[in-house]
């Protein structure tokens, strides 16, 4: 491989990693999760939990479930509008923080992860819904 081969390929690495950082995904809290809610109309709120975490304790009003451990995930997640904020929450942030890497990877706009989930959710006592 020539030097010139080299630089292209440093420059292009280097072009690429700034472009994925242009974009991250943003961790928030249970403060400015209740905020973006409250002042996002456009707002696309998804449950990552399990059916079963959901029978449980319920879910954030208006959230549409997309089980992060399902094998449709990634084709579900084509159905949100890529364009819209996207807020996404799990129990604690692992699978929210897991699946917010992977709607930046695939062109969404602006995503959220609400770190601290629905157990930040719960113990703060905000509404859930069945």
């Amino acid at each position: 491989m020539t030097l010139q081969m080299y630089m292209l390929t440093a420059i292009s690495l280097t072009i690429f990693s700034c472009r994925l950082a242009d974009k991250p995904y943003e961790n928030i809290s249970l403060q400015q999760s209740l905020e973006l809610i409250h002042n996002t109309p456009s707002l696309q709120i998804v449950d990552l939990r399990t059916n079963e975490e959901i029978q449980q304790t319920g879910r954030i009003e208006g959230a549409v479930h997309f089980d992060f451990y399902q094998s449709d995930f990634e084709a579900r997640i084509h159905s949100l509008d890529k364009n819209k904020p996207v807020l996404l929450y799990c129990a604690a942030g692992s699978r929210s923080s897991k699946a917010a890497s992977i709607l930046v990877n695939t062109g969404f706009e602006k995503v959220y992860n609400f770190k601290g989930g629905m157990n930040a959710w719960k113990g703060a006592g905000q509404p859930t819904i069945p």
